[in-house]
């Protein structure tokens, strides 16, 4: 049977309901004769649960619950059986007695019960399963039976339990009764909305502020609906966060007592401790599964986490996993959703290096190695393919770290922070990377653009502010320091941002090398500038031996 599905947590959780309605008879039964009577005896029809989500998907059943597949011959269940003495007197007639499939019928065992022959000498039945549940049944001749029943917490031990009831049957009967059952619970369950979800182990899914507890009368359903507690399960489930896979298994299955809450909240928790919240209403109905479709959106500004997870710091309070990158985009070029990462950009907390550094060696310095310029604004907002750079030089490289000294240390990153599973590598960022992380961490307004009328001759663009000071390093820099100094403060290691007078006294500025080119002979730069310019420059080849620059390689993630 199924679960119901994490509607999607843009976090946006994603509640789905698809009906699907079931039914299943078996035939009616040989009748077999006693005392010149015909012996009581039943045909049993057995429900498919009901998909009934909210928000449109499909779902599936487990094979847990009980299905018109899975209740065979080989089950029995429990009757109770009021005998109306054609004047409204009732008496119990069979009391919690077993009925099984013997004899190719399903009939009372050991005992075996007839019809009275009268028409007006009725009889109501009321069958139960699982047998289990009998001390929790009470009853009165003549009244439907009640079940008090509290769900217990953990679905492993929650049981699917169903009902049936056949009332006013004549007294002179002489066929099968049909008896059908049907669920008296909503089945719960969960799976990866449309959104995704971090890749990893899945420790436990937890749903609070649902009531436990209630009185079902058997023809009737539920009421005295109270109590509140969390149900847990615990399905160790590895999931790589694709759309639409499971993240229980049908053992898994919640079985939840029909209601309407508001507020309640679930709880995804990873192995590592990450863990997800989501606040939930909704109407559960018995006999329906309801599943939920849990997705974790990217946001930017959050955290790309070691252990391939994002979000907030708050989310990973108790998580053993530690932040290594900002996020600064929550999509990705279509190169690089190919390979899989389409949730968005990171950039690393840490410099791989700083200090002195060429693009490239002498020997590479006037060749064009990506086979393609940046020579407009436009095109240097539109590169985002740093990645597929980065592979490039690292495939005509005979030796990287002498060859091209920029990529070498932004690739080697990866062995001072080991990449998630399912991320790229760290590469060099291209220079529209750099772009998007200036807009969305930096939060350089484009209202401030300012572009050279020498752009393609001089290289530089943008920022000042309106009154044509030049101070939009210094933003840059501090809106990326406060994003740096909340992971420091949750134990993560970083770099901070350094350019200005109070920085260094002698107005040195951070040069970010970026993996795009302008020419054969130049770069692109992101320029954190000394006397508040920041820029997107190209006035320094690749293979730069005049001046000394103070370069800075943060190298970037896909995921």
């Amino acid at each position: 049977m199924g679960k119901k599905s994490l509607r999607d947590i843009n976090v946006s959780l994603l509640l789905l309901i698809i009906i699907s309605m079931f039914c299943s008879c078996a035939a009616d039964m040989n009748m077999l004769n006693g005392n010149n009577n015909n012996q009581i005896n039943f045909s049993v029809s057995v429900p498919v649960w009901k998909n009934a989500d909210s928000l449109s998907s499909s779902k599936t059943s487990r094979a847990t619950p009980i299905t018109d597949t899975s209740f065979g011959a080989d089950k029995n269940f429990n009757l109770i059986a009021d005998q109306n003495d054609g004047a409204g007197n009732y008496s119990t007639l069979i009391d919690k007695e077993s009925v099984s499939f013997t004899n190719n019928i399903w009939q009372t065992t050991p005992s075996h019960y007839y019809w009275s022959g009268t028409a007006n000498k009725t009889m109501n039945f009321y069958a139960y399963y699982p047998t289990s549940i009998s001390g929790n049944i009470s009853h009165t001749a003549g009244a439907s039976p009640t079940l008090s029943y509290t769900v217990p917490n953990d679905a492993v031990n929650q049981l699917d339990i169903m009902t049936a009831t056949a009332n006013n049957i004549n007294g002179n009967t002489n066929s099968s009764t049909p008896l059908t059952f049907n669920h008296i619970f909503a089945a719960v369950k969960f799976a990866v909305g449309t959104n995704g979800l971090p890749s990893g182990t899945i420790k436990s899914i937890s749903i609070s502020g649902i009531y436990n507890s209630g009185t079902y009368t058997f023809g009737s359903g539920w009421s005295n609906v109270t109590g509140s507690n969390t149900f847990v399960i615990s399905p160790s489930t590895v999931i790589t966060g694709t759309s639409g896979a499971n993240i229980t298994s049908d053992t898994y299955t919640l079985m939840m007592i029909p209601q309407i809450f508001t507020s309640a909240t679930i709880t995804l928790t990873y192995n590592t401790g990450t863990s997800y919240k989501q606040i939930i209403s909704g109407n559960w109905t018995a006999g329906a599964t309801y599943t939920y479709n849990l997705s974790k959106p990217v946001n930017v500004g959050d955290y790309y986490y070691s252990d391939g997870t994002w979000g907030t710091i708050a989310e990973h309070t108790n998580s053993t996993a530690k932040p290594i990158a900002v996020i600064f985009s929550n999509s990705t070029s279509a190169i690089d959703k190919g390979y899989g990462w389409k949730h968005g950009y990171a950039i690393a907390l840490q410099y791989a290096y700083k200090g002195t550094l060429n693009w490239s060696s002498s020997t590479y310095a006037n060749t064009l190695e990506m086979g393609q310029t940046y020579t407009d604004i436009s095109s240097v907002e539109s590169d985002l393919e740093g990645y597929t750079h980065t592979k490039t030089i690292i495939t005509k490289s005979t030796n990287l770290s002498t060859d091209y000294p920029t990529f070498y240390y932004a690739y080697n990153y990866n062995n001072t922070v080991v990449p998630p599973t399912n991320s790229s590598r760290w590469f060099l960022a291209s220079i529209g990377q750099y772009h998007l992380f200036s807009i969305n961490i930096c939060k350089i307004p484009t209202s401030t653009y300012y572009l050279s009328s020498t752009f393609i001759s001089s290289g530089w663009a943008w920022a000042r502010n309106d009154n044509g000071a030049f101070n939009s390093s210094f933003l840059a820099r501090d809106n990326f320091n406060a994003c740096l100094t909340t992971a420091e403060n949750a134990g993560a290691s970083v770099d901070k941002v350094l350019c200005g007078s109070s920085d260094y006294p002698d107005w040195v500025d951070s040069w970010y090398n970026s993996s795009s080119e302008y020419s054969a002979t130049n770069p692109y730069f992101l320029l954190f500038g000394a006397g508040g310019d920041l820029m997107y420059d190209h006035r320094r080849t690749k293979n730069n031996t005049t001046d000394n620059l103070r370069v800075c390689i943060r190298p970037v993630i896909a995921f």
